[in-house]
């Protein structure tokens, strides 16, 4: 179960919390923990996005870029996702980009010493509750290339259903894919949600 650390406001989502980690607002002083998964090969070519390679990178990536999207898409800033009793960042997960008044993509990224612990799923499902419930969102999207097995078996854990498959392009670690997209509508969630 999720339960809310703050208050919503229009920029920022509320900090989370399960028995495990929480999900909370990044701070400067998180960017050496995020350089040190965002730089690996194994995470950032998955995730279709260049490694990260220093902590200046990251900062004017944070400072920078990310709230010019946020405000550009108008969408919240997302979250760290720090273990319960340590302040270790450990990956993050945000809505990166706005498909509709109501329809948000979410993305999320892991360091890989915590794969297969369940805290990606974990974490997605707090995204879900407060993109639909919070947000009042009808649909939430993830896009995730056709290699990564790990997110795909995620979305289908978390009952998204699959809605597109793209024509086949070139990624940036010059393999070649295709995008797929999966939805969870509000209704969908309603009924999942219930099954728990």
């Amino acid at each position: 179960m999720v339960k809310s650390r703050g208050q919503m406001s229009t920029n920022h989502l509320p900090d989370d919390e399960t028995a495990r980690f929480y999900l909370r607002q990044r701070t400067r002083a998180e960017a050496v923990d995020i350089v040190a998964y965002a730089s690996l090969p194994e995470e950032s070519i998955p995730a279709g996005y260049p490694a990260v390679e220093t902590v200046a990178e990251e900062l004017y990536y944070k400072e920078q870029i990310d709230p010019c999207n946020w405000a550009k898409e108008n969408i919240p800033s997302g979250y760290g996702i720090t273990l319960e009793g340590t302040n270790k960042d450990i990956g993050s997960i945000d809505f990166p980009h706005r498909h509709g008044d109501r329809v948000l993509e979410m993305g999320y990224r892991l360091h890989p010493d915590y794969w297969g612990q369940d805290i990606g799923p974990q974490a997605e499902r707090a995204m879900l509750k407060d993109g639909l419930q919070l947000l009042a969102l009808g649909k939430i999207i993830l896009s995730c290339h056709d290699y990564n097995k790990q997110s795909l078996a995620v979305a289908r854990k978390l009952g998204f259903t699959l809605e597109r498959v793209s024509e086949e392009i070139q990624v940036p670690a010059g393999r070649v894919c295709r995008d797929e997209t999966w939805g969870n509508r509000r209704e969908e969630w309603e009924r999942y949600s219930c099954s728990l």
